[in-house]
């Protein structure tokens, strides 16, 4: 095992109903399938270290918050060739979503929902921080549309179409420690998971058909460094009702 030093706190609540994913399917996009043997990034933002959401459970903003900095980067670059930083207010997300999501109790109970936080993404927009201040809400750093995946085909998809995604699934005791496969490091290769510790909500942001995974960034700083997920363990996620939204006006 990997030592871990001390993790941040969860906080991804799980929705009290699925009806926006059975409304709004990736799959009605039909997005090209990658052929088998396909590899693809989307880059890892230099500030990943300092991506720490620490003991305050916003997993939610710090998650669909690397999802547009990572695509917006992406786009930007493939589009203009400008190497353009994005940084978002991670934590006011969160406590926007808290506002608009299912739950009478937030705040200032902990948590939230993936879908909660992209409502405040399409209505208001983000707040992108340039120079350590945080500008006003901006519906340009926000989205005009989104979609759910429901297959581990239709996010291997969205990334290879340049899309990051923000997933968010129930998070178990043994993904706190990775292990090392290969000089990588892996969560959920065994089948005993451990016990669940309750929801996260997390960035995936490469897809590479030879380690059969993809390449999660967390929200713990550098106490948790970037790892690989099975292609097998996602799919076990998405079916224990988790949630993996995709950017779709990009």
């Amino acid at each position: 095992m990997v030592p871990v030093p001390e993790l941040g706190a969860l906080g991804r609540r799980e929705p009290t109903d699925f009806k926006h994913v059975a409304a709004y399917p990736l799959r009605e996009l039909a997005l090209p399938v990658p052929p088998e043997g396909s590899e693809k990034s989307l880059g890892l933002p230099w500030w990943w270290k300092q991506h720490d959401q620490g003991n305050e459970g916003s997993c939610v903003g710090f998650g669909s918050s690397a999802m547009m900095s990572v695509t917006n980067h992406y786009q930007r670059l493939v589009t203009t060739g400008r190497d353009l930083t994005y940084r978002y207010a991670c934590r006011w997300l969160y406590l926007e979503a808290q506002l608009v999501d299912e739950w009478d109790d937030t705040p200032p109970a902990e948590g939230t929902s993936v879908h909660a936080a992209c409502q405040i993404l399409q209505q208001v927009g983000h707040r992108r921080v340039q120079n350590g201040v945080a500008g006003e809400p901006n519906l340009a750093h926000g989205i005009a549309a989104y979609r759910w995946a429901e297959t581990v085909d239709e996010v291997r998809a969205a990334i290879w179409a340049g899309m990051a995604v923000a997933l968010g699934a129930n998070w178990y005791s043994n993904f706190d420690s990775p292990v090392v496969y290969n000089n990588e490091r892996w969560i959920g290769r065994s089948a005993n998971l451990g016990w669940i510790r309750g929801g996260h909500c997390v960035c995936l942001l490469r897809m590479s058909d030879r380690r059969q995974g993809f390449l999660m960034m967390n929200s713990w700083g550098s106490a948790y460094p970037p790892v690989w997920v099975p292609y097998d363990t996602l799919e076990r996620l998405m079916g224990e009702y988790g949630e993996v939204v995709v950017i779709t006006d990009r």
